[in-house]
């Protein structure tokens, strides 16, 4: 198996060695786009209970199928999520700004699995208390029993990760629960396909979308339908059974007649291909 993040990238040196070595990402860090495998299940349950005892069994999240704290539903018990069914710890736990340095500790901590190699790295977007009561009859109070940390998403040399921003919520105990994760990135530097290209190549593109009554109509995408700005970004794109991180232009695309973004459009930085339509 391979797994980008653990990395094992497997490279015959056919003219060198009549063999193959075995390189780590940390090896070669240069490999772009960075492919991460999704794991069978049996190696994924296996990876989850390391994580979840390392954790000293205080987190309710689980791994996802590429094995990070990412949010999926593939180790959902009867597909419920298994936070659902925590006992809440009915203890108030007033903000201090430990809190937030545990957080972010913790996530350091787990870097095999949240991808955060460095505390400096973590940038808070919001801070959310989540109440509840300690006394739950007569006069009921509400009070905060857990926090809720949102980390501002990954960035890699001035340019965001799409889809990397990171929760954590914490109560009396401490961290119970992660969802989200930063990736491995490798930036492949210059840009070879630029975005007056990129949007040549959008427009005239076709897109589908289906009304309230199923009923399907065809977009051929013209100036006026790009909303906002072009941007650059990495993005985490999932090709068959695994991810692949590139670099790339991303296009808002408004549906016909209305003001709402209904698609984003990936186009490779490196090769120019579009990698993905992505209906919102």
């Amino acid at each position: 198996m391979i797994r980008n993040k653990v990395a094992y990238l497997f490279i015959c040196f056919t003219a060198i060695l009549p063999g193959c070595e075995s390189l780590s990402l940390n090896d070669k860090v240069d490999e772009y786009p960075v492919i991460i495998e999704r794991l069978n299940i049996s190696d994924l349950e296996i990876l989850n209970q390391k994580y979840h005892e390392k954790n000293n069994k205080q987190i309710c999240s689980t791994l996802n199928e590429y094995g990070f704290t990412g949010y999926s539903r593939v180790l959902f018990p009867d597909n419920v999520n298994p936070c659902l069914n925590r006992n809440e710890l009915k203890q108030e736990i007033p903000f201090n700004n430990d809190l937030l340095i545990q957080g972010k500790q913790i996530l350091k901590e787990n870097s095999e699995f949240t991808g955060v190699e460095s505390t400096e790295s973590l940038v808070l977007k919001d801070i959310t208390s989540l109440n509840g009561c300690t006394i739950c009859e007569g006069d009921i109070n509400s009070v905060p029993l857990q926090w809720k940390f949102t980390f501002q998403p990954q960035v890699i040399n001035d340019i965001e990760v799409m889809d990397s921003e990171i929760l954590v919520y914490m109560d009396k105990n401490g961290v119970n629960r992660i969802w989200g994760n930063w990736f491995p990135v490798t930036d492949p530097g210059f840009v070879d396909f630029g975005s007056v290209a990129a949007k040549e190549k959008t427009l005239g593109m076709k897109v589908r979308y289906a009304d309230s009554m199923n009923r399907v109509f065809e977009q051929h995408i013209t100036e006026n339908h790009i909303s906002g700005e072009i941007e650059l970004k990495f993005v985490a794109i999932q090709i068959d059974e695994r991810l692949e991180v590139h670099k790339v232009w991303v296009f808002n695309i408004l549906q016909e007649n209305t003001e709402d973004v209904r698609w984003n459009i990936f186009i490779s930085t490196v090769s120019g291909e579009v990698l993905k339509v992505k209906l919102l």
